[in-house]
């Protein structure tokens, strides 16, 4: 290994550079898009980065690092690659990432990352071709990863646009057949919301958390998505915490706006400033779901929020919005058609999960030069190959 890795400083390894202002005013929408220091937060008619990029956190969010792939404006609270020295892009993103730089704050008040300092660091470098080995054992996981999300997407937008179709459009089985009165069928009900669901609040007091009981925040929800990617452990809370149940419903309280709205696949706590919805009947679940996914109730729950800087929806106000239910009947097909997608979306969470907790443990080690890639055999189920 002595001839393949060298002692160097991290200023050999990458040069990283501050990103540029762009005041809100100036964002013109465009297709290239501007980076923050936690994601893609906007999209601009211009670039200052021709990929492949290595974006990190420089002011506020620090650890974050991001491989960019288009050409893009990283913000003034990022720093960013500029010279890869002759390494190879995407194992400079697999070594920032696991230097873990949020541990380099520099700041008395909001967290900074000094780049003066990182040049300066004592690092061991591979040779390109350990380099590029490296990157392509771990790329191979993060394709497997997307992959898997690519086709939970495809399963949430199929069980959502058959919501829509039945329950919007009012385009459901014998349709034709059915007698309407003001655009309504008249054999469905108007009834609450509440009598379909019930919030859940079992509070659980921090000492009373099992350390490795999944912990759901709401930075761990995706917008305008169900599925549930990220979560933590019991032991990173400082606070007491509610208590949901697989197949629970979660609904970011806090700036409904954003649209955070999932299905839980597991059993754990979550923030107390999200709303926990139960079906009272199993056969409702996938109709509740979808409702209070919806565009229409998600903006109903901004308009009625309580507060300016931190609104948060007002569940003694949404549980009493009246809406269009209809028969059992058709209800249970509804269910009998989306719990299916829901188990197959939670096998591919599955995966999801076992793949990232390979590539984690993978990842310090082969970074470290600890574990050689001469002759690495890595074996994937054949489920996990499927496109």
């Amino acid at each position: 290994m002595t001839n393949l890795w060298r002692d160097d400083i991290f200023d050999n390894l990458v040069r990283l550079k501050r990103g540029h202002d762009l005041p809100n005013q100036n964002i013109i929408s465009g297709k290239f898009p501007v980076v923050a220091s936690s994601g893609i937060k906007d999209f601009h008619n211009d670039f200052k980065a021709s990929p492949p990029i290595v974006v990190t956190g420089r002011s506020g969010t620090l650890g974050e690092v991001q491989y960019i792939t288009e050409k893009s404006w990283p913000l003034n609270t990022t720093l960013y690659s500029i010279s890869f020295r002759d390494n190879l892009p995407k194992y400079v993103y697999y070594y920032l990432k696991e230097m873990h730089l949020e541990n380099f704050n520099a700041g008395a008040g909001v967290p900074t990352l000094n780049q003066n300092h990182l040049q300066k660091l004592k690092i061991r470098i591979p040779q390109l071709d350990i380099q590029k080995k490296i990157a392509a054992i771990l790329s191979t996981y993060d394709d497997l990863i997307e992959n898997n999300k690519k086709r939970i997407q495809i399963l949430e937008n199929m069980a959502e646009e058959l919501y829509k179709e039945w329950f919007v459009r009012f385009r459901f089985p014998n349709f034709e057949n059915t007698e309407f009165e003001k655009g309504l069928p008249t054999s469905w009900q108007r009834i609450p919301l509440m009598q379909l669901c019930n919030e859940i609040k079992n509070n659980v007091k921090k000492q009373d958390l099992n350390a490795d009981t999944k912990y759901v925040g709401l930075e761990h929800l995706s917008r305008k998505d169900i599925a549930i990617y990220d979560y933590s452990t019991a032991d990173t809370v400082d606070s007491n915490k509610l208590k949901f149940k697989k197949s629970d419903i979660l609904f970011a309280k806090i700036r409904p706006y954003l649209h955070k709205v999932c299905l839980t696949h597991f059993d754990g706590v979550c923030s107390s400033d999200t709303i926990i919805l139960r079906a009272k009947d199993p056969i409702y679940l996938p109709y509740i779901l979808f409702t209070v996914f919806s565009e229409t109730f998600v903006d109903l729950a901004d308009v009625s929020s309580n507060g300016t800087k931190m609104p948060r929806a007002d569940w003694k106000f949404l549980q009493k919005v009246v809406f269009s239910i209809p028969p059992n009947d058709l209800m249970e097909k509804f269910h009998k058609i989306c719990m299916p997608i829901f188990v197959e979306i939670e096998n591919l969470l599955n995966q999801i999960d076992i793949l990232t907790q390979k590539k984690d443990s993978l990842l310090p080690r082969l970074i470290s030069g600890k574990l050689s890639v001469e002759n690495l055999d890595i074996q994937f189920p054949a489920s996990m190959l499927e496109q």
